[in-house]
C-alpha cells in the first residue's frame, strides 16, 4: 500500500482490536474500565504518527496544513472504523456484555442517588433510568454506534491537527 494513512490505519485498527480481545478473553469485565479503554488511544496516536512521518518524509512538510493532516486523519478514521466494528460484533456475538453494562450502570446511578442529587427533578429522573434499566435493560443499536464513531472522528480531528501541526513545526 502506498497511503501510509491507510496502511497504518489498517495496522492500527488490527493492533486495537487485538488490544480488546486480550481484554475480552482475560476478563470480560476489564472492557469497562474507563482507563484500560483510554489506554487504547495510545495505539491511535502511535499509528496516526508514523502516518503523518512517513508522509512528511515522502513529501515533506512544507506543505499546506490541510494536506499533512489528512494522513493521520485517514489513519485515525479506519482504526476508529475498526474498534467500532469489532464493538459492535461483540455485543452481538455475546449478548452478556449488554447485561454487564446494564448492571453497572444501574450501580452507577444508585450510587449517584445515594449520594444526593440536591436535585429532587434529577433524583426522579435516574429513579426512571433505573426502572427501566431493570426492566428493558439496554440495547446498542446500530446507530448508537455510528453516531458514536462520528463523535469520535471530531477528536480524531483534534488529534490529527495536533500532530499535523507538531510535524510543520519539525
Amino acid at each position: 500500500m502506498k497511503n501510509p494513512g491507510v496502511r497504518y490505519g489498517i495496522l492500527g485498527g488490527v493492533v486495537v482490536v487485538f488490544y480488546f480481545l486480550i481484554l475480552y478473553f482475560a476478563k470480560k469485565e476489564l472492557l469497562l474500565s474507563p482507563l484500560l479503554q483510554w489506554a487504547s488511544m495510545a495505539a491511535y496516536i502511535l499509528f496516526m504518527y508514523r502516518a503523518a512521518m512517513e508522509d512528511c518524509a515522502e513529501n515533506g512538510a512544507a506543505r499546506d496544513f490541510r494536506v499533512i493532516l489528512r494522513t493521520p486523519f485517514v489513519a485515525f478514521l479506519l482504526i476508529n472504523l475498526f474498534y467500532w466494528l469489532f464493538y459492535y460484533s461483540l455485543h452481538l456475538a455475546d449478548p452478556a456484555l449488554l447485561q454487564m453494562e446494564t448492571l453497572a450502570q444501574i450501580q452507577y446511578m444508585k450510587k449517584e442517588l445515594e449520594a444526593g442529587t440536591g436535585d429532587p427533578q434529577q433524583a426522579n429522573q435516574l429513579r426512571e433510568q433505573i426502572q427501566y434499566l431493570e426492566n428493558s435493560g439496554m440495547s446498542l443499536p446500530a446507530g448508537h454506534v455510528f453516531l458514536r464513531m462520528g463523535f469520535g472522528a471530531l477528536g480524531g480531528f483534534a488529534l490529527s491537527a495536533g500532530i499535523a501541526a507538531i510535524m510543520r513545526s519539525k
